[in-house]
């Protein structure tokens, strides 16, 4: 029997300009890890991604092997949830017998409208902590083992009553993970040689280089959710996250792990890491600095030029400390390029978008991405900058304003950004911004704070097509959003402002997007 692991693609588009496939979704290929890790003879797994193969593919896949298949397990953001319930009720019209389990933010965030709504979810995982839950319950289920629900740690589910019930997550389980078996990518169909393929083609410096980049993670979380937290969302979290950051909102490996899963990783054949933690200078600084102290043998022993590099993200205050800091990022521990969020550029964009830092709101927050960016560029090192081009209240000045701003940066450092990664604001599931879509009132308390205007009677007139709800068009969301929470612009002055930034970097030889 068959266990499948699916990607589907996105049903609408992809709101962020970052729509290359070139990295595997890394928490499928550690749940397929662990499974591998502990599989008797009875079972098969197979990888399937959707931005590579298209859904047509899976969908006749599925029509091809559908008596073979046991359990088929999906993982979904807003963008491909629709997908992915398509692909599950088409399974199970063809084989009732076929066990179908969801995971990942979009359930995270609405995992009880899904079990409510979609008779074809058998089961779901809520967070990230479910590494081992997922594994026990598979296979008491291949086993045919009795499944005691209340065992499996993140798993949502529902009772003998149709009760939906969620089990709390185990963060204990992240320094037990199992070393990803990256060739498990290629178990039904090539996926790795596309992959690399559009790295190389993505990026001049990949292909001149020969580089081979796979995500890696050796930590967990951001320290704005740190603090209170509305219905899960922590209140310090930048507006437009949708992450959901699980019963702890920090994690990190030792050192020692760290570099276990780095040396994993080089023998599989990889040499540009991507580090997918999201802050690292800021909230993984003790992390990094043990991990320089504590280099192993095999990576001393490569010569400088040989020895792998490194991107990561970075919040610009995480710039905001000594150069003994910054030179032991780079030259130490071979990081070269870093994601900054620039975000709108302005300071009151980033402020209406909560990007203050949590530490000291009285930064000038502007001023801090210069500084970040000037502090890169004397190293000698490259950027992906992301932006957030529309917010609450936006109007056209303040739009103009930011892509002036982001014009005279890219004219002082031309060379120095490898990619821009810009799209305008998807209130996704999860985030503080949907909440201003069912909740009209708390949008227009936070947009009078900083002088700006929403329409709530629009916002009340469309509320309904977004409370209590799971499947959501994100091009549908973002012309909502720009309608009712930035009535003094037009969804047409939007696209035309994404153009104009898109003409910018092409006119710069800079990557629109690049898949990250």
């Amino acid at each position: 029997m068959k266990i499948i692991f699916i990607n589907a693609a996105d049903t609408s588009r992809h709101v962020s300009s970052a729509n290359t496939a070139i990295y595997p979704n890394l928490g499928i290929l550690t749940l397929m890890s662990s499974l591998n890790n502990k599989k008797a003879n009875n079972f098969e797994l197979g990888y399937i991604d959707g931005v590579v193969y298209g859904n047509s593919f899976i969908q006749n896949y599925i029509a091809d092997n559908y008596s073979s298949l046991s359990i088929i397990c999906f993982s979904v953001l807003t963008a491909n949830y629709a997908a992915s319930i398509m692909l599950a009720n088409f399974a199970k019209e063809l084989n009732p017998k076929i066990i179908t389990i969801f995971g990942n933010d979009h359930f995270s965030a609405v995992y009880e409208q899904v079990m409510l709504r979609q008779k074809n979810v058998n089961y779901g995982f809520y967070g990230n902590d479910v590494v081992e839950g997922f594994t026990d319950l598979v296979l008491d289920i291949v086993s045919k083992n009795k499944i005691t629900h209340n065992l499996y740690s993140g798993l949502v589910y529902r009772d003998k009553d149709g009760k939906i019930k969620r089990n709390k997550e185990n963060s204990s389980e992240y320094n037990r993970l199992p070393l990803v078996d990256y060739s498990l990518m290629d178990t039904l169909f090539p996926h790795n040689e596309f992959y690399l393929e559009g790295q190389q083609k993505t990026y001049r410096f990949m292909r001149e280089r020969n580089l081979k980049s796979q995500v890696i993670d050796i930590g967990r979380g951001c320290i704005k959710f740190s603090g209170q937290q509305n219905n899960n969302i922590p209140i310090n979290a930048c507006d437009f996250c949708g992450i959901i950051p699980g019963s702890k909102v920090i994690l990190s490996q030792t050192s020692e792990k760290a570099w276990l899963i780095l040396e994993n990783a080089y023998k599989q054949g990889y040499n540009y890491f991507y580090i997918t933690a999201d802050e690292l200078p800021l909230t993984f600084w003790n992390l990094l600095n043990e991990m320089a102290q504590s280099k192993p043998d095999w990576f001393k022993n490569l010569s400088i030029i040989d020895r792998p590099k490194m991107f990561g993200y970075a919040r610009a205050e995480g710039f905001n400390i000594n150069p003994e800091k910054i030179n032991l990022i780079i030259n130490d521990l071979g990081f070269e390029q870093f994601f900054i969020g620039f975000d709108g550029l302005s300071n009151i964009s980033l402020e209406v978008m909560n990007k203050q830092p949590v530490r000291n709101k009285n930064y000038d927050l502007m001023n801090l991405n210069m500084e970040a960016l000037k502090k890169v560029v004397e190293k000698g090192c490259l950027i992906t900058a992301g932006l957030v081009v529309t917010h609450l209240g936006i109007t056209p000045k303040i739009m103009e304003d930011n892509y002036k701003k982001l014009e005279e940066i890219i004219s002082y450092y031309p060379y120095t950004f490898t990619a821009l990664d810009f799209g305008a604001l998807c209130p996704i599931p999860g985030s503080l911004t949907f909440r201003y879509l069912i909740d009209p009132e708390f949008a227009k308390s936070k947009a009078d704070k900083h002088g700006l205007s929403v329409d709530v009677s629009y916002l009340n007139s469309i509320k309904h097509k977004y409370i209590d709800q799971d499947i959501f068009d994100m091009d549908e969301l973002v012309n909502d959003f720009i309608l009712g929470c930035c009535p003094q612009i037009t969804v047409k002055h939007v696209d035309e402002h994404l153009e104009r930034i898109k003409k910018l970097a092409e006119k710069n030889s800079i990557v629109v997007g690049g898949g990250v």
